[in-house]
């Protein structure tokens, strides 16, 4: 039978501490009424809602933020509910389960108090988004998800059921790290680990047929709904071209095996929750190490591909299968004679002059990017020495440059590191099949302080060195959306008239870079304050209903008092409140000495440094941020890492 539910609500009324403290070991708080009307500023920012209520975002005094989920109906049976939700919950502490923080059993004032998971739902990214998501970040979140199941069946002093795991059910945090949600229907049950009720709950598509038929939940209910979630990564795999290459076919092989014994009516021979969490992981290390083994190239200067660019764009247009479009062109995937399969994106890049191909390597990622240029009138010692320029500043926040290629007809060809989840430039704004993506402060802050760390590793190089086209579309994202800034130099290849007349349109470029001139360090500081107000808008920079398409000078046009409502992007101003509001405004002030005169703007390092305080001052408290100093070589500077 269902434990009791007699005593739930005087034990969480109960002044006895030692009592509460013997039925939960964390610190869980009990919130007034008007305690919640604060923390969510009178429940302004709704972010979610279901069958039994309305989620809330607010923040503590700490800073932190939360999400209070309050009833609809305030009577006695679902006060009853919710205590019991509290009581479960409360048993939990693993890293995969959402935090909880506290709650309220007022008169017509229930609630609950989570923290805030900022990206989601699973069911999201799998139905709603378009983004791709390689398999080995599906393969960990389905392994953090059996890690926190099997905690929960197995390793609790008192073991507890979910009964209602499915994707809308498991939370991504900022780092697209699982955290399972919603006890509403969770049990923790007796010695033998079975519980037997006359209320058959959970969602359709989900629920264990066995269960549904005989009223008895067990672990092995989680198991077989774990089981149809693993099913719906895998389908969409099946739909993702750098998911279902060749390379990938034993990994979604034994993935398959692995959901046909979760979903197994001889209810015995379903695997622990323990055990599927071992095997997702040894698969998740077959895969890095099937990724490690594949080789099409070797990497040293005097190796050729084996075939040309002319052979390249044929291959194109001959077996190119169409996989994408978007703002910068057609993805293809081709597979060559050998049974190699390749994903190739044709790109119209700067000015018309490059094209992007990326496609399977030795590097673990799986996939590589390769540019070909066109319309470049290089020597190949004059090309060469411009790389080996390139190759030379080294940064983990810059992306590599691995490889290049002169031909015997003069093609160029230069190989980077593929990042799979596009640019900043997709996330913020959608750029064609990709979806828009939520950012949160800590996120944006993140991006700016990498971005100026990788362009201060550039500016250090030398007297003259510089990134020459900071965009947003260059700033991209690995499968963990950590920023690495990319294309720095590559400005040198092409003659000034030609390079400005690509890249004014932007909004990046400073109004002194003229076709006569050459950019400087300061013409990048001008391109990096105008990403900052980027991302503090969500804007973007040519946005035609800008006066006459120059950020600064919007932002200039607008009064102090209007910024709140004219110039920061709304999910922002949601989300913050009291400190870190203040740190958008000195966020945007940074941004704006950026953008002034030439003479008078700050050296990249001052405005690394300056994000690092704004950052430190506006975040929570949830432990240091800032982990390792980061010196560069030749500048005398040293700047706190990530």
């Amino acid at each position: 039978m269902d434990p009791p539910d007699n005593n739930l609500i005087e034990l969480l009324h109960e002044n006895d501490q030692l009592k509460w403290t013997a039925c939960n070991s964390h610190n869980i708080k009990r919130f007034s009424e008007n305690e919640i009307e604060k923390i969510t500023s009178k429940y302004r920012t709704m972010v979610g809602q279901g069958a039994f209520g309305k989620v809330y975002a607010g923040t503590l005094e700490d800073k932190s933020m939360v999400a209070v989920k309050k009833l609809d109906h305030n009577d006695s049976k679902m006060k009853q509910c919710l205590a019991k939700e509290i009581i479960v919950h409360s048993q939990i502490n693993h890293r995969h389960v959402t935090r909880l923080i506290g709650y309220c059993l007022e008169e017509n004032a229930l609630m609950m108090v989570t923290e805030y998971i900022p990206n989601g739902n699973l069911n999201d990214i799998l139905h709603r988004d378009v983004r791709p998501i390689s398999l080995d970040t599906r393969l960990r979140i389905a392994m953090e998800c059996a890690q926190a199941l099997g905690y929960m069946h197995s390793q609790m002093y008192t073991p507890v059921i979910h009964g209602d795991i499915k994707p809308a059910n498991i939370l991504l945090d900022h780092n697209l790290s699982a955290k399972i949600s919603d006890f509403g229907i969770s049990r923790l049950v007796n010695t033998d680990n079975t519980l037997y009720t006359m209320h058959v709950m959970g969602s359709i598509g989900y629920m264990d047929p066995l269960f549904v038929r005989t009223g008895h939940l067990t672990p092995k209910s989680d198991v077989y709904s774990f089981g149809v979630v693993l099913l719906e990564i895998r389908v969409r795999e099946m739909f993702d071209a750098e998911i279902s290459d060749l390379g990938n076919t034993k990994i979604l092989k034994g993935i398959a095996k692995l959901i046909g014994e979760c979903l197994g009516m001889e209810i015995h021979k379903r695997p622990e929750m323990t055990n599927v969490a071992e095997r997702l992981q040894e698969l998740r290390r077959a895969h890095h190490q099937g990724q490690e083994r594949v080789g099409l190239f070797s990497w040293g200067r005097k190796n050729k591909l084996d075939f040309s660019a002319k052979r390249m764009k044929g291959l194109l247009e001959s077996r190119g299968q169409v996989i994408g479009q978007g703002l910068l062109g057609k993805m293809y995937k081709v597979t060559l004679d050998s049974g190699t399969v390749l994903a190739m994106k044709r790109m119209k890049g700067l000015g018309g002059w490059s094209n992007c191909l990326p496609f399977a390597t030795t590097e673990r990622e799986g996939i590589m990017a390769l540019k070909l240029i066109e319309n470049v009138d290089l020597l190949e010692a004059e090309f060469d020495r411009h790389i080996a320029t390139i190759k030379g500043i080294k940064s983990e926040l810059l992306v590599p440059l691995h490889w290049h290629h002169f031909g015997n007809s003069g093609e160029k060809i230069i190989m980077y590191s593929y990042m799979p989840m596009g640019s900043l430039s997709a996330l913020l704004h959608g750029n064609g099949v990709i979806g828009k993506f939520k950012l949160d402060w800590e996120q944006r802050t993140t991006i700016a302080l990498t971005v100026a760390h990788g362009l201060a590793a550039i500016h250090s190089a030398g007297p003259r060195a510089c990134h020459g086209n900071i965009k947003s579309s260059n700033v991209l994202l690995t499968n963990d959306y950590e920023a690495r800034l990319s294309e720095h130099g590559l400005y040198t290849l092409v003659n000034m008239p030609s390079f400005v007349a690509a890249t004014r349109v932007s909004g990046y470029h400073a109004p002194e870079v003229t076709a006569d001139t050459r950019v400087t360090k300061e013409a990048d500081v001008y391109s990096i304050g105008i990403l900052l107000i980027e991302l503090l808008t969500a804007r973007e920079p040519a946005d035609a209903a800008l006066r006459g398409g120059n950020f600064s000078r919007w932002v200039h046009s607008i009064a102090r008092e209007d910024w709140k409502k004219k110039v920061f992007d709304a999910e922002l101003v949601r989300q913050l409140q009291g400190a870190a509001a203040k740190g958008m405004e000195q966020f945007l002030h940074l941004a704006m000495d950026c953008c002034t005169s030439y003479d008078l703007r700050p050296t990249i390092y001052e405005v690394a440094s300056r994000i690092e305080d704004i950052a430190r001052g506006s975040r929570a408290p949830r432990g240091t941020f800032y982990r390792r100093a980061i010196h560069y070589p030749g500048s005398g500077k040293e700047c706190f890492s990530l």
